[in-house]
């Protein structure tokens, strides 16, 4: 059976699931995942509207993306327009927030490398990660 793994991307930083789950089809796939999203989402319906979920298949190819506006059953009354509208905003908005993220990660290295050539202390991770990505 094939094994399908998962990232969450709420728009900082991606949720790896090194796991996954090994459903008999990508059909089941898709529905577990369709739970999965369901329930992060569960009472913080507006906070994670712009969260995605990626669901990655054997080889390590994306299969599948979620995003969490195609599943927000709060949305369920607006007119199709306009749930694509608020879909695309979302969208939007994590595409956003990652690029903001990625430009403080650099600004992180940047500001270590300078201080790292200059024989000063500096950084060596944040939240767990090389501040140096490359060394």
């Amino acid at each position: 059976m094939p094994v399908y793994r998962f990232e969450l991307r709420d728009g900082t930083s991606a949720i790896r699931d090194d796991t996954g789950v090994s459903p008999p089809d990508r059909g089941h796939a898709l529905a577990y995942a369709h739970v999965v999203v369901r329930e992060l989402m569960r009472g913080h319906e507006l906070q994670a509207r712009y969260w995605r979920l990626d669901v990655y298949g054997e080889t390590g190819e994306r299969v599948f993306e979620i995003p969490f506006a195609s599943v927000d059953w709060t949305l369920d009354h607006m007119r199709p327009e306009l749930r694509a509208k608020v879909a695309e905003t979302s969208e939007r908005v994590r595409t956003l927030r990652e690029l903001v993220a990625s430009a403080k990660i650099t600004m992180r290295e940047s500001q270590a490398l300078v201080a790292r050539s200059r024989g000063r202390p500096y950084l060596a991770t944040y939240l767990g990660e090389h501040t140096i990505r490359a060394l």
